[in-house]
């Protein structure tokens, strides 16, 4: 697996977003805002047997940054706006960006009370420059109408033929918002379960951004909002992240009285978030002394406190002789706390009850002939 640079979020970040928040929640028929956004669960033995009973797509679990889009219209000028939102439920709002109905011909009329879901990636270039793109997989609310309570081929659908294929029919015909459009909208590729060998050996190696590992979805289950049974994310052992807060802990001065001596390497705690502000330990980070001054440097301290994401390599540990398996991974400044302790329990139990990829490519054949099963009944 290879991973990339976590893109920020595009757009101007919006200061009063109370109305924004009031008005996605009446969409959604909740009572009060929350994001939104589905949350996988993690892959363990048992997702096997889901795997086998029901039908799922997957796809390539990206390296990026989660976010949905509400696409509306100021109700001052009726000019488009996109109002980007992430798991901090922080807004941007970008502007030149279009996405038509597909009614209009003269690309005049924009999605209103629309919401998408998506990831954004940064796509290398040839040339080693990046290209910022946003994968779209799945639709909310499309013109004040809500999709959450349908399948997952019927949001897609909507999402096709409603949403992208106008947006890129715009394009071909207008070239020149092409060219002011502040990122590229494409539909993140999604297979049935039993060609996951394509998707390992076709789809990931022509990949132009990172990848971690995949996403398995039910085709026939409706859109959760929140943690869902019915989105499961799969990793390689050595792939499984936390995303924990940082704690440095620094010996006492031997000179200066109630001083730290931040001269040398502190002990880094990893914490797991255990609601509201409350924070517990879990383990000290596997660090080198010479990872730990390439990566921190002389700032070091101005990183206490920062969400990063670890991943779980015990084969590093043991090769280094580090404090503990975790490795540093990236910031992640995009979220406004660390994993959950029972998100946190969940990917532990997923190391402990991991499944390789060959695995999973072993159980393709009684994954298509339970398919297979299952379609043969319906005629």
């Amino acid at each position: 697996m290879n991973h990339s640079p976590v893109p920020d979020i595009p757009g101007i970040p919006v200061a009063d977003c109370d109305w924004l928040k009031e008005r996605i929640a009446g969409l959604l028929r909740l009572r009060n805002y929350k994001f939104p956004g589905a949350q996988p669960v993690s892959f363990g033995s048992g997702e096997l047997k889901e795997l086998e009973k029901e039908d799922y797509f997957v796809a390539e679990k990206s390296d990026g940054v989660r976010c949905l889009a509400f696409l509306t219209r100021a109700r001052s000028t009726g000019e488009p706006e996109v109002y980007l939102f992430d798991r901090k439920s922080n807004f941007h709002v970008v502007t030149n960006m279009y996405f038509p109905i597909p009614q209009d011909k003269e690309y005049r009329k924009c999605h209103d009370d629309t919401i998408i879901d998506g990831e954004f990636v940064l796509d290398k270039r040839d040339d080693g420059s990046f290209e910022l793109k946003f994968l779209l997989f799945d639709c909310l609310v499309v013109a004040k109408m809500p999709l959450i309570d349908r399948d997952l081929v019927k949001r897609l659908g909507y999402l096709k033929k409603d949403i992208i294929a106008p947006h890129q029919k715009m394009l071909l015909d207008r070239p020149d918002r092409k060219r002011t459009q502040p990122f590229a909208v494409e539909f993140k590729e999604q297979q049935f379960t039993y060609k996951l060998d394509a998707v390992f050996n076709i789809i990931m190696p022509n990949l132009r951004h990172g990848s971690d590992g995949l996403i398995f979805t039910s085709v026939r289950a409706p859109y959760n909002l929140g943690t869902s049974r019915k989105m499961i994310k799969w990793k390689p052992a050595n792939e499984n992240s936390v995303d924990f807060k940082v704690r440095l802990q620094y010996e006492p001065s031997r000179t200066i009285p109630g001083a730290i001596d931040a001269t040398k390497k502190p002990t880094i705690d990893l914490l797991v978030w255990q609601g509201g502000t409350d924070y517990s330990y879990f383990t000290q980070l596997g660090i080198t002394d010479e990872e730990w001054y390439s990566t921190f440097g002389k700032n070091a301290r101005r990183f206490d406190g920062r969400i990063i994401e670890c991943n779980y390599d015990p084969e590093l540990q043991q090769k280094y002789n580090l404090a503990s398996p975790w490795r540093f991974m990236r910031f992640r400044d995009d979220k406004p706390d660390g994993n959950h302790q029972s998100v946190v329990n969940n990917v532990m139990k997923s190391i402990a009850d991991g499944v390789t990829k060959e695995e999973l490519i072993d159980h393709l054949d009684v994954i298509r002939t339970a398919w297979k099963a299952r379609n043969e009944r319906k005629y």
